[in-house]
C-alpha cells in the first residue's frame, strides 16, 4: 500500500466523480482506487457459491471517506443516475465499496426515500459481516428512521426476529440514531422492539442490543430502569448478560437492585 497523500486520492476521486454518466468505469476507477491502497497483508474472502462473503481491502477510511466525498453533490444532482451507481457499488462486493455505498445511499434517502428502502430491503439479505450491518443502519438507513420513527419502529420489530443474524444486528443499530435525536423521546415503543430481542444468544447480536438499551437510558431513565427490572425476572443467562452490560448508566442503587433481582 503506498503511502496516503489525501490530495491526490482527491484528484483521482475528483476524476471518478465526473464519470457518473460511465457506470462500468466509475464502479471500475473505485475499485482499482480502494484497492491501490489496501492493506498488503489483507486476506482476501473468497467468494463460496452457497454463501457469498465479500472481500475485505483494509483501505484506509481516509480514502473510503474521500470516494464518499467527491461523489456526494454529483450523485444528489442525478438520482437516477446516483441509484444505479449505489446498485454497481453493493454488487462489487467488496466491504469498502458496501461502506460507500450505505452512505451515498443516506444522501440520496432524502431525495428519493421509497427507491432507497426498496434497495436497502434487498441488501439487508447480503449483509454479511457487523461493520456492514451497522453502515446500512447508520448511513443509509438513519435519515428513513429520523423522518417517520413510529412506522419504521414497526420495520425494526420484524427485522429483530429475523432468522438471519446480520438482519437483527441491522434491526438493532437502526434504533441507534434514534438515540441521539434531540427531538425523539418515544423511549417505550422502542423498548417494545427490544423485548423481543432481551434472550438473543449470538454474541454478534447480543452486543448490539445492550449497545441500545444502554443508550436508551438517558433518553428514559425510569422507563429503561422498569423494562430492565422486568427483564430480570426472566432466568435466561443471555438476557442477563445483556442487562449486566447495559445497566451502566443507572444509579449504583438501581444496579444494586436489578442485580437483586436476577439472582432471586
Amino acid at each position: 500500500m503506498p503511502a496516503i497523500d489525501l490530495p491526490k486520492v482527491r484528484v483521482r476521486a475528483t476524476a471518478i466523480a465526473e464519470q457518473l454518466s460511465d457506470l462500468p468505469a466509475l464502479l471500475t476507477n473505485v475499485h482499482t482506487l480502494l484497492e491501490d491502497y489496501a492493506d498488503p497483508a489483507r486476506h482476501l474472502t473468497k467468494k463460496l457459491a452457497d454463501n457469498a462473503s465479500p472481500n475485505v481491502f483494509g483501505t484506509p477510511m481516509p480514502v473510503v471517506r474521500t470516494v464518499v466525498t467527491a461523489l456526494r453533490k454529483p450523485m444528489q444532482a442525478a438520482p437516477p443516475s446516483a441509484l444505479e451507481v449505489l446498485k454497481g457499488l453493493w454488487a462489487a462486493g467488496s466491504r469498502e465499496e458496501r461502506r460507500i455505498a450505505a452512505e451515498l445511499a443516506g444522501v440520496l434517502a432524502r431525495l428519493t426515500p421509497t427507491e432507497v428502502q426498496a434497495l436497502i430491503d434487498r441488501w439487508l439479505l447480503e449483509v454479511e459481516s457487523a461493520e456492514t450491518a451497522d453502515a446500512l443502519a447508520e448511513y443509509a438507513f438513519s435519515p428513513l428512521m429520523l423522518a417517520d420513527p413510529i412506522t419504521h419502529l414497526q420495520s425494526a420489530y420484524r427485522w429483530v426476529t429475523h432468522p438471519q443474524k446480520w438482519v437483527r444486528r441491522f434491526g438493532l443499530s437502526a434504533l441507534g440514531p434514534l438515540t441521539k435525536d434531540r427531538k425523539w423521546d418515544d423511549v417505550q415503543r422502542a423498548l417494545e422492539v427490544l423485548r423481543n430481542a432481551m434472550a438473543e444468544a449470538d454474541p454478534d447480536v447480543r452486543k448490539a442490543v445492550a449497545t441500545i438499551v444502554r443508550d436508551l437510558i438517558p433518553k428514559g431513565p425510569a422507563e429503561v430502569n422498569r423494562f430492565l427490572r422486568e427483564q430480570a425476572l426472566r432466568p435466561n443467562n443471555n438476557t442477563h448478560w445483556i442487562i449486566r452490560t447495559a445497566m451502566v448508566k443507572l444509579s449504583p442503587e438501581e444496579q444494586a437492585e436489578i442485580v437483586s433481582l436476577m439472582r432471586a
